[in-house]
């Protein structure tokens, strides 16, 4: 029965059998009004109201058989052996060779199969699907990721897939499958993702959340919220996948969603050898499709590093940082990731309130994107509004476990600036950057502050290599641009670099620490 209920709903035959009483009852008001003023005989009114009636189940049966779409009146198919149903948009499958309707995007897409109700709880059912649901719509807020309607993949998970037939018929990447199970008052929701490519689990997630009446929205979307974060993030699942496929292919190989997933690596390393790769990367994308407002966003966080960091630095780094920034809006004024990245720009211009007011409509946009809200946390924490910025950063962490290790930097840094250095170096030692030279200076200065000479000397020289000609007078360069808003801040970490031996010499050198 309750298949059979499905499949009504699937055909729409709710919906025409509502809309033909709504109908049928008005034209029965009308006629019932206007027939006496013509003087029509009873017997009209009584065959009219007949004929409405003996209409709808000849309405209900043309609803089951047919469908009306933009292309006029079709048959309606039937569902499917495997569980697929009909969908508003499909890839060719290989094995039947349907047309597709429209072509999927050339990044990573995902397909969510209903979660199923593991539970002796009929009524967890209304749970499951509703939480499959939360998820879809958060997937979809992520501008990376082509996400199918729940539509798509209705009553898929019930006869337990093949994921090689379904993904492709699909035509996604991805698929998601989840499970809720209850027992007494703990809930334990299971996800698991598969790719497609060739049916290979590439992550699971049990959940275990004490359930009540009065809790259970929160509980649910404490649960959507970190399978959306770890799957569609910047550092999420999928996109950390898309990355290692691609990080070794030839740019000119690659399509401009590929270039992008390449650039995305850069963030894990902070290098400059993947820093050229990413800038390349960029460029090749936006020169594919001028229009990918994504890669615009991103080639003002490259060309930005080029001025923080000094990585292959070109003229005028930040004028094309804003710039692409700019255009990336222009294209895309909703794309909450634009407007995070140039508020990095009007960061690293010392402009607060810009940097203030581009963060408030990202936030506006989406806040519940791991990578924007722990990014968007630590650089409000350096703009002096550290609880709120650091509050931020947990709640990213909390989202997505899969977080950057220059988390962990910023976090030593609130540390630093709280005097609390022991528990500074704690952070600095779990993060794995070891060309990132922002890491190294923290190392030396917290060591040298420390008293630790051995290891801060050890971290100086790495620095050195890093950063040749390193000088009081470039690091304090350095460090104004990288902290603005915090003076105090920066002669703290000077002095720690002084104590852990860094050269004092102040005289004029032929390259600067920031690449300008």
């Amino acid at each position: 029965m309750r298949a059979f209920l499905k499949e009504m709903r699937r055909r729409k035959v709710f919906n025409v059998a509502a809309a033909y009483v709504v109908v049928a009852w008005v034209l029965l008001q009308v006629a019932a009004t206007l027939f006496p003023i013509y003087n029509a005989p009873d017997w009209v009114l009584k065959s009219f109201a007949t004929l409405l009636f003996l209409g709808f189940p000849v309405a209900i049966v043309l609803a089951w058989a047919y469908e009306l779409t933009a292309g006029g009146v079709i048959r309606t198919e039937n569902e499917k052996a495997d569980g697929i149903g009909s969908q508003a948009i499909t890839a060719p499958a290989p094995e039947t060779g349907p047309v597709a309707s429209i072509e999927l995007p050339s990044g990573p897409s995902i397909a969510v199969l209903p979660f199923r109700n593991l539970s002796d709880e009929p009524q967890q059912d209304l749970f499951a699907e509703s939480l499959g649901g939360d998820i879809i719509t958060g997937l979809t807020q992520s501008t990376h990721l082509f996400v199918l309607t729940a539509g798509a993949t209705a009553g898929i998970s019930e006869s337990e897939p093949d994921i090689n037939v379904i993904g492709k018929a699909l035509g996604v990447s991805y698929l998601l499958q989840g499970s809720v199970r209850k027992s007494g008052e703990t809930l334990r929701v299971s996800a698991r993702l598969m790719d497609v490519s060739n049916g290979v689990q590439i992550w699971s997630q049990n959940y275990d959340k004490q359930l009540s009446a009065e809790r259970l929205f929160e509980v649910q979307d404490d649960i959507r919220e970190q399978i959306v974060a770890t799957l569609s993030d910047l550092h999420g699942v999928i996109y950390s996948r898309q990355s290692a496929k691609n990080i070794h292919r030839p740019t000119h190989s690659l399509n401009a969603y590929e270039c992008l997933s390449v650039a995305l690596a850069y963030d894990k390393f902070l290098s400059e050898e993947y820093h050229l790769r990413a800038r390349e990367s960029l460029e090749r994308a936006i020169e594919i499709d001028p229009e990918f407002d994504e890669a615009w966003s991103h080639l003002s966080w490259i060309y930005t590093d080029e001025f923080v960091f000094a990585f292959n630095p070109l003229p005028d780094s930040m004028d094309r940082a804003l710039n692409a920034a700019q255009q990336a809006i222009k294209l895309a004024p909703l794309n909450y990731h634009n407007h995070w990245l140039l508020s990095r720009v009007h960061y690293f211009m010392g402009e607060r309130r810009q940097f203030l007011a581009e963060t408030q409509r990202a936030l506006e946009l989406n806040s519940n994107d791991g990578t924007t809200l722990g990014l968007i946390g630590m650089y409000t924490a350096w703009a002096g509004e550290w609880d709120r910025g650091m509050e931020m950063m947990d709640k990213a962490k909390l989202l997505n476990p899969n977080f950057p290790d220059y988390y962990h930097v910023a976090a030593g840094i609130a540390e630093f600036a709280f005097e609390n250095f022991d528990d500074a170096l704690q952070e600095f030692h779990s993060a794995n950057l070891p060309e990132w030279p922002f890491l190294q200076i923290f190392m030396a200065a917290t060591c040298g502050i420390l008293n630790r000479t051995e290891e801060a000397t050890r971290h100086l020289n790495k620095l050195e290599k890093l950063l040749a000609g390193l000088n009081r007078s470039k690091a304090s360069e350095f460090l104004a641009v990288v902290f603005p808003f915090q003076p105090k801040l920066a002669d703290s970490i000077l002095q720690g670099l002084e104590a852990a031996g860094m050269a004092g010499s102040s005289k004029p050198e032929t390259s600067t620490i920031i690449g300008e």
